[in-house]
């Protein structure tokens, strides 16, 4: 005579690793969604400080008219990275004039802060301005130093890199 198993003591014997692999899953989700959306956020502060520094009518000296394009970006990247926790930016904002020529098709690039040396020429250039964010990315629990060292996203902030960049609307201000 052979004795069948019952289904629930099946279930009782495994409960407990199907939760913790539950568990486990989950949370990780959660820590990845979590530094998804932050570097978004980060994303996003750099776009909009690319986005008012092209508009701006001096590059590096403020105006009667306005602030200067690097002034500019450096307070939006601040004002939006300010507005969400976990988000760091590493000053300096580094601001650039990307100067493309459209005959040729080359683009160059000028140093951070750096306006123009001569007057802009539109019949054969392209202008561009370039912001370019260093931040830290801070992980949703911060666990402490382990045996395994410092793991960006885990235990250590993520460093990220991000660039964005539009089309000076006022290019004959670049060298100022």
């Amino acid at each position: 005579m052979t004795k069948q198993r019952l289904a629930s003591g099946t279930t009782l014997a495994e409960m407990p690793l199907a939760l913790w692999i539950i568990i486990m899953l989950c949370f990780s989700l959660l820590i990845l969604a979590t530094e998804t959306i932050r570097f978004g956020f980060f994303w996003n502060a750099c776009r909009e400080a690319a986005l008012h520094a092209a508009q701006c009518q001096t590059f590096v000296v403020d105006s009667a008219v306005g602030k200067s394009a690097c002034n500019t970006a450096t307070s939006w990247a601040t004002l939006a990275s300010s507005s969400f926790s976990g988000i760091t930016i590493v000053p300096p904002v580094n601001v650039y004039i990307l100067q493309t020529d459209v005959y040729a098709g080359t683009t160059s690039k000028s140093l951070s802060r750096v306006p123009l040396v001569n007057a802009v020429d539109t019949s054969r250039n392209i202008y561009d301005i370039q912001v370019e964010l260093n931040g830290q990315i801070d992980p949703l629990i911060s666990f402490g130093q382990s045996w395994f060292g410092s793991v960006p996203g885990l235990n250590a902030p993520i460093p990220v890199t991000v660039h964005s960049q539009y089309t000076a609307e006022v290019p004959q201000g670049l060298n100022k």
